[in-house]
């Protein structure tokens, strides 16, 4: 029997050798490399599965040419999907294997969507009764794609069996033929509107209701149509009301993603439709990812159209804006709203910051880190003590986001809330400056949290998280264990749990997400081959969760992290943004200390401040010891006068300054060692050192007889 390294190498050369051959007749070679794939990694002997596997790709065989072997053949293509969910589980086969099932999935949607395949499939449905069977399986594949056909059919054909045909297979397609459906019915002749409302009628689905009252209140649409749309709209569901309050509610389910309201979910694309009387329905494809957003916007704008003082609806199209251009991917287009000469931003600030406070509730709600931030952005260019806060005094987001479980979200709210310097008081006030304290005090420190079973397990997903430059808060067997370490912790910015079973790590993210302070954390699941499609499948639309193999190398762990902190929090804080966030924070506390505004209380941030002033340097340490300077209290002074005194140079000179600043406005809080050192100083000294302790002597008011023998 050869040793397994021996048949490792056995193995790698055979692949070798597949990879290098020739290349056969086209068909019946991706017949025989499917058969080897599949062969071979059902045998378990993942090494060869993989070389058949990569030569079947490299072979020049299309999408199209690939789906049409399988489909011809029932048996080879249940072996195939068998083959394909146990590679799916082995790590050397996981990815290939994911790529062919790509290929044929895509090859059979090339061949279900060829038009003239569609028209041949169309010509069939008043055939023989085996043609009709096989034209509508191939019109029920090509799902929405059937529908410009079908309509043209309906609207154009005199074959009047034909078009009864056609309106029965819309009905069968269903859901995936709505929207098109929808599209069109306002813009055709009222024969045809009737023809459609009674499609539409028979599917019974809501998202047709607000395009069927359309009809339904129009008036160029005759009394027989009026009537038909109405009776169609009740049928799908519609609840009588303002229309546009119906495209609101359309669009407000298309932002909040319902999945019945899109076709191809998986697909890299999914269409948008428009209808012109001459070449009928047209497809625009958009990427998937900014799909629901699009079709929002679209949704917003109806409403708009109808009722220009619709809020709701206006809120919406600028929430979804936003939403839409951080979603798309990066070089990617949007066709439909990618050339609008005014940017998301713009639209989130010029209509007033009532609108943008329903954008940020609409972002917290949603736990959409990145939308939150947009909608703060805006309103801190917008909002000021007069208009800080939403005039109903229901829900106020902006204080919400005060205690939304992201410290970016945190920081930028308490800058937005101190900047505005509000003149009264208000719920949550007590927490706007320890925030910003907070944020001078902090560097660009990363916080993480491990969950796993075994200390093993902790040890190695700590260890690999302090090598990122991350600080581990807590590690624990389960979410619980660490629930009371994360509260009294800054707060988490990335949680990693190592998955035991599929229904243990859903359970713990499900944890994660219900506790106030880790609701929008992001999570890095650490997972076996195994169990890694159905956790893929469990969370595949939540992008706060990523999902990670447990055996992976260094730089792949890293870049998960990476890749989940930015999706779901815009990444890490870099040293960079802290400091942005430090300078920001203290000029904001300096304002609030100055102005001695009674919403705050400088003197909460003293404890934080006295920290920074230990660990910062430079120009931001000066900058912490004027506010220090401006809070009536013994510590700060006394805090002041110790860094004075070990300070040296222009710094101390500065710092000196800022002793004799809060001993001239809250008196002498010095101890004796503070006199001793200030006397020593003067001593020893001379020019602009000598001159700043000077001032702070004199600022004491101290008996002249420890300074007269100065005197020359």
């Amino acid at each position: 029997m050869r040793s397994s390294a021996g048949h490792r190498h056995v193995l790698a050369v055979v692949a070798g050798l597949l990879i290098a051959a020739p290349v056969c007749g086209q068909q019946d070679d991706t017949a025989q490399l499917l058969e080897e794939f599949i062969h071979y990694t059902l045998i378990a002997k993942p090494d060869l599965a993989a070389a058949y596997a990569q030569r079947l790709l490299q072979s020049g065989v299309t999408d199209a040419e690939l789906a049409d072997v399988l489909d011809e053949d029932r048996t080879l293509n249940e072996r195939f999907e068998t083959a394909i969910g146990k590679a799916q589980r082995v790590a050397d086969l996981e990815a290939i294997a994911a790529e062919l099932e790509r290929r044929a999935t895509e090859g059979r949607l090339d061949l279900a969507r060829d038009p003239e395949r569609i028209d041949r499939a169309i010509s069939m449905l008043t055939g023989t009764q085996r043609q009709r069977l096989y034209g509508r399986q191939m019109l029920v594949a090509a799902g929405e794609y059937a529908a410009p056909r079908l309509l043209r059919v309906i609207t154009e054909s005199n074959d009047e069996r034909l078009k009864a045909a056609c309106e029965k297979m819309l009905v069968e397609i269903g859901r995936e033929a709505v929207i098109p459906l929808c599209t069109a019915v306002s813009q055709l002749d009222d024969r045809n509107q009737r023809t459609v409302c009674r499609i539409l009628s028979d599917i019974q689905l809501p998202q047709a209701a607000p395009f069927l009252m359309e009809v339904a209140v129009s008036g160029s649409a005759s009394a027989a149509t009026r009537d038909a749309a109405l009776r169609a709209f009740r049928d799908v569901g519609g609840v009588e009301g303002d229309l546009s309050i119906l495209y609101y509610r359309l669009g407000q389910q298309y932002f909040n993603e319902a999945e019945s309201l899109i076709a191809y979910p998986f697909e890299l694309t999914n269409n948008v439709w428009s209808y012109d009387p001459q070449f009928g329905l047209e497809a625009i494809a958009v990427p998937t990812e900014v799909f629901f957003e699009v079709m929002a916007m679209s949704a917003a704008s109806m409403a708009l159209q109808i009722d220009p003082g619709n809020t709701r609806a206006l809120s919406l199209f600028v929430a979804a804006n936003l939403k839409r251009e951080n979603e798309l991917p990066p070089g990617a287009d949007d066709p439909i709203y990618g050339e609008n000469r005014y940017s998301p931003a713009f639209y989130a600030t010029v209509f007033g910051t009532q609108v943008c406070l329903e954008v940020l509730g609409m972002g917290i709600d949603r736990l959409d880190t990145p939308l939150v931030r947009d909608a703060i952005a805006a309103l801190a260019q917008t909002t000021g003590g007069a208009n800080l806060f939403a005039p109903t005094g229901g829900t106020q987001p902006l204080l919400e986001a005060l205690q939304y479980p992201d410290r970016r979200v945190q920081y930028e709210a308490a800058l937005t809330l101190g900047r505005a310097l509000p003149g009264q008081r208000f719920s949550g006030d007590v927490t706007v400056v320890p925030l910003l304290a907070s944020a001078v005090r902090t560097r660009g420190e990363s916080f993480a949290v491990v969950v796993a079973r075994s200390d093993e397990d902790r040890r190695i997903d700590a260890t690999r998280l302090e090598d990122l430059g991350f600080t581990v808060i807590a590690a624990g067997p389960t979410f619980q264990s660490v629930r009371d370490e994360i509260g009294a912790a800054v707060g988490a910015d990335l949680i990693v749990v190592r998955a035991q079973d599929v229904e243990d790590v859903i359970e713990t993210v499900g944890d994660v997400h219900v506790f106030p302070k880790t609701a929008a954390t992001p999570v890095l699941i650490v997972a076996s081959a195994v169990d890694m499609p159905d956790l893929k499948r469990a969370f595949r639309d939540d992008i706060r969760v990523k999902i990670s193999r447990s055996r992976v190398s260094e730089s792949e762990f890293n870049e998960s992290v990476d890749e989940v902190m930015l999706r779901a929090a815009g990444g890490r804080i870099t040293e960079a943004e802290a400091e942005g966030y430090a300078i920001d924070a203290i000029v904001t506390l300096r304002d609030i200390a100055i102005s001695r505004n009674t919403a705050y209380a400088i003197a909460d941030a003293e404890s934080s401040l006295i920290g920074a002033l230990e660990t910062r340097e430079g120009a931001l340490r000066l900058m912490v010891a004027e506010i220090l300077a401006l809070i009536d209290s013994t510590r700060a002074q006394s805090t002041l006068f110790d860094a004075a005194l070990t300070a040296d140079g222009d710094e101390q000179i500065d710092l000196l300054n800022q002793v004799a600043e809060s001993v001239k406005r809250y008196g002498d809080r010095s101890e004796s060692r503070h006199i001793d050192g200030l006397l020593d100083l003067i001593v020893n000294s001379a020019g602009d050192t000598a001159e700043a302790a000077a001032r702070v002597h004199g600022a004491l008011d101290l008996p002249a007889g420890g300074a007269i023998e100065l005197i020359p």
